[in-house]
């Protein structure tokens, strides 16, 4: 079975961080990522009368080649046919146009009807590939409206999904954003459907042709009960083409579908450790037709338990109400579905056959909609919901998705606050690590937010934030990566600094709050924090760990966020900038310019590699002189009208200079080993004056950072500095004398550096 990874932080919150601990991970396993359930059959299907596989309907002829033709050769043979209209973007509706017009059926090239679709760790499994048209007489893409009991589990471990489905199919707003209406087999049919799925930040429409996976004639993953009915085959098709293939959807949390079903934000509930509120949490949930889903943590994956209840399986939660009692007393309770739609359901109190129910009247059974069938479906106690399940998950609409679903008063009264941010880890520059790692953690990016006021009607004075740290595209088999371990920590921020805060802060401030760390998709969390501002740091568990992530913020009231940056700038300080005052250590400087320009007053770039190497070239370790390159860049700083030499007075500046980068660059190199890690490279700007940007930085870091070993050699950090000179006094010349920089002179400028 898939496993996750809780790491959690044992740090000492004192001042002293010498004191400080490694975190030590602990495993749990998590439920809803199952493996694939034993195969049981496909009920039985209409058979279309026998034909042969490769026959098309005479109308409609495939639009290019054969199923079995690899990505290149696809699009190799769509070159000036329709098939081109999927690169060049058309809208859906000319495509399905032009595909009827010319009576061809779309075969989708980026997902092709290939082994590699659907097992690309197992491609020579073999599948038949059939339209719905191959599959029954008569198709439809829904029959009969759409309901949480139509859609039944295949061959993949994917109860994730199914739950997560069966959800969204409670909520026809919802439902109708993800799968667009007015699709279907009739006189629009060209073997072409689209769907809608919130995807990192934005909503992706996702185009697939109908053609499935089936063996002995059958679907063999998730299908309808009606078996004319194909949307939700094609829905798990397309979220398959998102992922990758159908693998990628063995073993999921429900959180990655409900979220990307909603473009919600989801939370996690340890049950074994709900919060007192929790009912009220879900009840208001539920009334913000949020969807939820449960399961139970298990190391037996989908196992039967006395109860009824599976173990290591989704289960999607479908109401939360108080239930009035004959007696005047109300009972709390939970509807639950297996997405399976079977007997498997709860056998305990208020399952569907015990006599618990005979304590209630007909009428409030009918306002609960109380149903005995074998469908999956059952309602139980709060208080044996938290008993038996262990984990549950709640993803809450975020404004744009509720403004379709929740109407008038009760949405304004519902309605969640949203600040998104993106960002990316990147080795040797902003992959720190998590506090652990407190001498690279300030590298990672930082995001402030703002709690403006408290919660309403909170006693406390308190304001609620709900985080979530979504890592991207990680879920993709063909990428084949698993997920990063991830997290984030709360600091609360004194003053308005809005500038990255740096390693002193974060080795002598507490955290305010965090995250557990967790190697799945996301990882959020619930905060009832004090009004204030607060930085948020992002990070995965090691350092240099590298993916896109975003960040996600609601909250009841509105919150400023955004990310702790700093203004480009250069504010060298006077000792750099002066020239070398004592007469006693000027004349010894100058006796040696004069040896080596024979007398001509000025140097050129290889003279002065030949002082600068006989002076420093002993003074660090690893470090046995500067290149003919930097030295042509170092006199590129001080030879102002570009004539390829330097006199003394210039060159006693840039010696100057040298001297007391050196002294900076001794200071990060506190090993002596000539080199100093990648993660204090922008400490040692700043120390020379140089205040840069976070995208700026970025830049910088990657061009004269080892990639190899992360560090910052002596000459890439004097070539670096005295190129970042060079750059600031340019730009500052060409702003004082308002010349525009044409094409010529910055060509010019640019090579000469």
């Amino acid at each position: 079975m898939s496993r996750v990874k809780i790491v959690r932080e044992y740090l000492n919150t004192s001042n002293d961080s010498k004191t400080q601990s490694a975190a030590s991970p602990a495993t749990v396993t998590a439920s809803s990522q199952a493996q694939p359930r034993p195969q049981q059959p496909a009920p039985s299907q209409q058979q279309p009368p026998q034909q042969p596989q490769s026959r098309q309907q005479d109308a409609l002829k495939p639009a290019i080649g054969s199923a079995n033709k690899s990505p290149r050769a696809l699009v190799a043979a769509s070159t000036g046919n329709l098939q081109d209209a999927v690169v060049k973007k058309l809208d859906f509706e000319e495509l399905r146009k032009n595909l009827i017009q010319s009576k061809q059926l779309y075969e989708d090239p980026k997902f092709p009807a290939e082994g590699r679709s659907i097992f690309p760790s197992r491609p020579n499994q073999r599948y038949v590939w059939k339209r719905p048209k191959e599959i029954c007489q008569s198709p439809m893409f829904i029959s009969d409206g759409v309901s949480r009991f139509d859609v039944k589990q295949g061959e993949l471990g994917d109860c994730w999904l199914l739950a997560s489905i069966a959800s969204l199919s409670m909520n026809k707003s919802l439902f109708d954003r993800v799968v667009p209406p007015g699709q279907d087999f009739d006189a629009g049919y060209c073997g072409m459907f689209r769907f809608r799925f919130w995807h990192f930040g934005r909503w992706k429409e996702v185009v697939v042709d109908d053609r499935l996976p089936t063996k002995a004639g059958r679907l063999c993953f998730m299908r309808s009960q009606d078996r004319n009915e194909f949307w939700s085959a094609l829905l798990e098709k397309a979220y398959a083409k998102v992922n990758g293939s159908y693998e990628a959807l063995t073993g999921g949390s429900q959180s990655e579908a409900m979220e990307d079903f909603t473009g919600g934000l989801c939370e996690n509930f340890d049950l074994n450790k709900a919060p007192a509120d929790l009912f009220n949490v879900m009840f208001q949930a539920n009334k913000s037709e949020s969807l939820m889903g449960c399961s139970i943590e298990s190391e037996e994956i989908e196992g039967e338990l006395d109860n009824g209840l599976i173990t290591g399986h989704a289960y999607s939660v479908t109401d939360v109400r108080n239930c009035k009692l004959k007696n005047g007393q109300e009972e709390s309770l939970v509807r639950v579905r297996n997405p399976w739609g079977n007997e498997c359901e709860w056998k305990g109190d208020w399952s569907d056959r015990s006599p618990l129910w005979n304590q209630v009247n007909a009428d409030e059974k009918s306002r609960l909609k109380m149903d005995a069938s074998d469908d999956g479906e059952f309602w139980m106690a709060f208080k044996d919901f938290v008993q038996e399940f262990t984990k549950l998950e709640i993803c809450h609409l975020c404004p744009e998705t509720m403004s379709g679903t929740v109407k008038g008063a009760a949405a304004k009264k519902r309605r969640w606050e949203i600040s998104i941010e993106k960002g990316e880890w990147k080795k040797n520059v902003s992959a720190g690590g998590c506090r652990n790692f407190i001498d690279s953690f300030h590298t990672n990016q930082q995001f402030r937010v703002e709690i403006v006021d408290p919660d309403e009607e909170d006693d406390e004075n308190l304001g609620t934030i709900i985080v979530g740290l979504m890592q991207k595209d990680v879920r993709k088999i063909t990428v084949g990566g698993e997920y990063f371990t991830i997290g984030y920590a709360i600091y609360q921020l004194r003053g308005h600094n809005d500038s990255p805060l740096d390693q002193k802060f974060f080795r002598y401030n507490k955290q305010t709050d965090k995250s557990a760390f967790v190697n799945q998709r996301e990882v959020s969390g619930r905060h009832k924090l004090p009004p204030g501002r607060y930085v948020i740091v992002p990070s995965t568990f090691n350092p240099n760990e590298e993916a896109q992530f975003i960040l996600r913020m609601f909250s009841e009231k509105p919150n400023l966020a955004a990310v702790l940056d700093s203004e480009t700038k250069m504010e060298v300080s006077p000792a750099i900038a002066a020239p070398v005052s004592a007469p006693e250590n000027e004349e010894p400087l100058r006796k040696a310019f004069q040896g080596f320009s024979g007398g001509a007053g000025r140097i050129h770039a290889f003279q002065l590699q030949q002082i600068l190497n006989r002076s420093f070239g002993k003074e660090v370790k690893e470090f046995s002189g500067f290149s003919a390159e930097a030295c042509r860049s170092m006199l590129a700083l001080m030879d102002l009208n570009m004539s390829g030499y330097m006199e003394f007075d210039e060159f006693k500046v840039l010696w100057n200079q040298i001297r007391l980068l050196k002294t900076i660059f001794k200071e990060k190199d506190a090993d002596g080993n000539g080199s100093f890690d990648s993660f204090e490279l922008r400490d040692a700007l700043k120390a020379a004056g140089y205040n840069l940007s976070n995208k700026v930085f970025e830049t910088v870091a990657m061009r004269y950072t080892d990639p190899t070993k992360g560090v910052v050699s002596f000459e890439d950090f004097i070539l670096l500095s005295v190129r970042m000179r060079t750059a600031f006094t340019t730009y500052e010349a060409t702003v004082k004398t308002k010349e525009a920089l044409e094409q010529d002179n910055f060509i010019k400028m640019m090579m000469y550096i």
